[in-house]
């Protein structure tokens, strides 16, 4: 078993990883279709439906380092409603290890800052169509 740190994971914008990330998550999520009937003793009946996914993305914000996508280029493309090419990986994939890639569209972002406090950002990407897995 090759378990790895979680510091490793990112979230990418095409090959670009957003900045001064603290928490990635990727969410896959699969509805059912109730095909109980009369004859279904009872039980309930399921058939598979429609797969769909998410991903959001936490952090500190960073107006300076222009080499990743910061909050800023995050709410560029909240604001002309981008569809956007994400990545939820490792930086380099070993032996075995997985990728996952689709297409998304942001449809969360916020900013925070309390006091005493670091200025941070959270973002939710919503995958649309056919989510790829990559296997290393």
């Amino acid at each position: 078993m090759a378990i790895f740190n979680g510091t490793d994971l990112g979230v990418y914008i095409g090959s670009t990883l957003i900045a001064a990330a603290t928490d990635v998550s990727l969410t896959l999520n699969a509805e059912t279709i109730d095909i109980t009937t009369k004859d279904s003793a009872a039980f309930r009946e399921l058939l598979p439906g429609l797969r769909s996914g998410s991903v959001s993305v936490s952090g500190l914000i960073d107006y300076v380092d222009a080499s990743n996508k910061d909050f800023l280029d995050l709410y560029a493309a909240w604001e002309a409603r981008t569809e956007l090419t994400l990545k939820f990986s490792k930086a380099t994939l070993g032996t075995g290890e997985a990728s996952f890639q689709g297409n998304a569209f942001l449809t969360s972002l916020e900013q925070s800052g309390g006091t005493e406090d670091t200025a941070s950002y959270s973002a939710t990407f919503e995958l649309t169509g056919v989510i790829d897995e990559t296997v290393a």
